[in-house]
């Protein structure tokens, strides 16, 4: 009798991988869709609110009667980057996430045979369409008004995507560990305030007291503004830059375990 094929391990576990892979796309792109059609009604208002902030400061800074340098420009559009990205992945996140748990729709979520991680990827993407028109159009303007430029170099780019990684993993905890509105939106409110304060957003951290310096440094948005301004000059990897990378690639680490650990569509008892 002739012996039926068996595939050898590695190419069944590539196999395996490729169809997993192909999974994650296909259920994350149907989330995204169903993400979209639920707030396609607010999303003008939501790209609206998303630049209001960012271009109240940049419209600030311009009419003030100083002379604007580039390294004061490249100070707030890195700064607005931050506080855009922070408001999508960690507060709209979160809400999202927290109006899906009141709705009993995490305990639907656990029945389903789908990836984990697929419904919070389409809710995030879903969300950054709405918040993209702040993320494109207040460095535009911000350019413009300031009369400056900045260079856009691959690794800009992956100080950003490392960044987004890192929020996201903080909306994502704290959507799915709070039980009610009122405790999501304080966590949230309580993050934004380390953005916003304990965060050199807006100022220089060379500035600082050395006692303030050691506790910003603390928090991994310190080292994706110091990378993001100085990459923004020169797209040359300074030993400061390699510093900012390897303390952000520390916390993607950390913030990748603490998700793994507590992001789960159980409902909590």
């Amino acid at each position: 009798m002739t012996q039926p094929m068996q595939m050898a391990p590695g190419a069944a576990e590539q196999r395996g991988l490729k169809e997993s892979m192909r999974c994650l796309r296909v259920e994350t792109w149907t989330y995204f869709m169903v993400g979209l059609k639920q707030q396609a009604s607010l999303a003008a208002v939501n790209a609206l609110f998303s630049m209001v902030i960012p271009l109240g400061i940049v419209l600030m800074v311009c009419l003030m009667p100083v002379v604007v340098t580039k390294e004061v420009a490249i100070l707030y559009i890195s700064g607005n980057f931050i506080t855009s990205i922070s408001n999508l992945c960690i507060t709209t996140l979160a809400q999202v996430l927290i109006g899906m748990r009141v709705k009993n729709g995490f305990e639907h979520m656990a029945t389903l045979p789908i990836c984990r991680a697929s419904p919070l990827l389409g809710v995030f993407f879903s969300a950054a369409v709405s918040v993209l028109p702040a993320l494109i159009v207040t460095p535009i303007v911000g350019t413009l008004l300031l009369g400056t430029g900045f260079i856009v170099s691959f690794w800009l780019g992956l100080v950003l995507l490392m960044s987004m990684v890192i929020m996201i993993g903080i909306g994502a905890i704290i959507g799915t560990c709070s039980e009610r509105y009122h405790t999501s939106q304080t966590l949230s409110m309580v993050m934004m305030f380390f953005v916003m304060f304990a965060t050199p957003v807006y100022y220089s951290l060379d500035g600082l007291p050395p006692a303030l310096q050691v506790v910003q440094r603390l928090l991994p948005f310190s080292y994706a503004l110091e990378a993001m301004r100085s990459l923004m000059v020169s797209p040359a990897l300074t030993p400061t830059v390699l510093l900012d990378l390897g303390a952000l690639f520390a916390f993607l680490c950390v913030t990748i375990g603490f998700t793994i650990k507590f992001f789960t569509w159980k409902q909590r008892k």
